[in-house]
C-alpha cells in the first residue's frame, strides 16, 4: 500500500528522475535516510521499474508517429506468441497493445517520415500470420505524458 509520502516521491520522480535523495528529502521535509529506504523499497517492489531519458523524437529524426492496427486472421496461441516476439525486435515500434475487438493489436510506430513508414509496412507484410488493418498518421501531439497519476 502506498502512503502519502510514497505517492509524493513517485510524483516528484516522474517529473524529474534526476532529483537527488537530498532534494527529495528537502521537498518532503524529511531526512535523507527514510527517503532512500522508501525509494529502495519502491524499486524492490517493482513500483519503480527504471529511470530513463525522454528524447525529443523530432530532434532524433523519428518525429512521424503512426498508429498501426494489425489483425491476426488465424488467432492461435502459437501465432500470438510468434507475433509478439517479432514485435519486440522491431525498433520502430514504441508501444504494442493486444486488444479485444475488431483489431488484435495496435502498434505505436515512430519513424522519420512516411517513406520510412512504407518500409515498415513492407516489413510487416512479410509476417505471414498478420495483416495490417489500418494506419492512422499523427498530425501533431495534443497531449503527451509519461506521468501516471498516483493519487
Amino acid at each position: 500500500m502506498l502512503d502519502y509520502i510514497d505517492k509524493k516521491i513517485l510524483k516528484l520522480l516522474q517529473q524529474n528522475a534526476k532529483l537527488t535523495i537530498k532534494e527529495l528529502a528537502e521537498a518532503l521535509n524529511l531526512t535523507t535516510s527514510p527517503i532512500f529506504e522508501r525509494i529502495k523499497r519502491l524499486e524492490k517492489d517493482g513500483i519503480i521499474e527504471g529511470y530513463v531519458a525522454l528524447l525529443n523524437a523530432e530532434k532524433v529524426e523519428k518525429g512521424q508517429v503512426v498508429f498501426c492496427n494489425v489483425s491476426m486472421p488465424i488467432y492461435t496461441k502459437e501465432n500470438i506468441d510468434s507475433f509478439e516476439k517479432i514485435v519486440q525486435s522491431m525498433p520502430q515500434v514504441m508501444e504494442c497493445y493486444h486488444l479485444a475487438g475488431l483489431v488484435d493489436y495496435q502498434l505505436k510506430v515512430f519513424v522519420k517520415d512516411i517513406k520510412e513508414y512504407d518500409g515498415f509496412l513492407k516489413q510487416l507484410a512479410e509476417i505471414q500470420i498478420v495483416k495490417v488493418h489500418s494506419s492512422s498518421v499523427v498530425l501533431h501531439d495534443v497531449k503527451y505524458s509519461t506521468v501516471i497519476n498516483v493519487d
